[in-house]
């Protein structure tokens, strides 16, 4: 691929299923052709795309054959599934990617789409094995409108703030990129479209820098927390800048992607 549109791009780390959603979004602007948004959907820290799982030139393709069709980015957690249609198969898929790509069709859910990593059989520089697992469905499943509250920018910066404010010990800078050995398979460095500028990109940078770091630094307790009351009140800190986090970067890449798909 020539003249790639990562070229002098500032890199940032995302879900796969995010990064997947802005490339198809800036194919379907006409900045790009399917087959360098499928290649660009892996990101520059790569990962292999395995035989058997969907193909990502024809699944962008056929984006356009849907009526009004629409993406919806959903992280979910357990015991937080909302915007999950399933089937049963596709939810526990999305549980243990932690993401999931769901395609509606005029309002219709139509299917979800999954990344499956594969760590243990990466392609050395290349990267995990990824398959995307597409899921039917169920016949006239509804879709809810994002619950977003339209403020996430305001609620992840009043976190960030309010961390800043504690006195407790958090290793967080969003102002700096993730180093590349603190971004987990199912994650990828890209660098963002050219038509996205401004406050969308400053948001998705800040939120994704949050949420990896956050999730980060909950996997790891606290070697400096002396007393339980440290350890409760930095889980509490790390856990509100996770959560809104997470919401501010479904709702500008949901953002994103409705703009661009009208």
């Amino acid at each position: 691929m020539t003249d790639s549109p990562l070229a002098g791009r500032d890199l940032l780390a995302l879900p796969r299923g995010a990064v997947l959603m802005l490339w198809a979004a800036a194919y379907l602007r006409g900045d790009v052709g399917p087959d360098d948004a499928a290649e660009l959907a892996h990101g520059a820290s790569g990962g292999t795309a395995v035989p058997g799982g969907e193909d990502l030139f024809a699944w962008l393709t056929g984006l356009r054959r849907l009526p009004l069709a629409q993406l919806r980015l959903v992280l979910p957690v357990p015991g937080r599934l909302a915007g999950l249609v399933g089937p049963p198969p596709a939810i526990a898929a999305a549980l243990a990617a932690e993401q999931a790509v769901v395609v509606t069709a005029a309002g219709i859910a139509d299917h979800t789409l999954v990344p499956g990593i594969d760590v243990d059989r990466a392609e050395g520089p290349r990267g995990p094995r990824v398959t995307w697992q597409r899921f039917a469905a169920p016949m006239g499943a509804q879709v809810p409108p994002p619950a977003s509250s339209g403020r996430a920018r305001t609620e992840l910066l009043t976190a960030l703030q309010e961390a800043a404010r504690s006195t407790v010990d958090l290793d967080i800078v969003p102002d700096e990129p993730v180093p590349p050995d603190r971004i987990p398979a199912g994650w990828t460095a890209t660098g963002l479209p050219r038509h996205l500028e401004g406050a969308q990109a400053h948001l998705l940078v800040l939120a994704g820098r949050t949420l990896l770091l956050a999730q980060g630094e909950l996997a790891d307790p606290d070697p400096g927390a002396r007393q339980l009351s440290d350890a409760l009140a930095r889980r509490e800190i790390l856990a509100r800048l996770q959560e809104t986090a997470r919401a501010a970067l479904v709702e500008t890449v949901e953002r994103v992607v409705h703009t661009e798909m009208g």
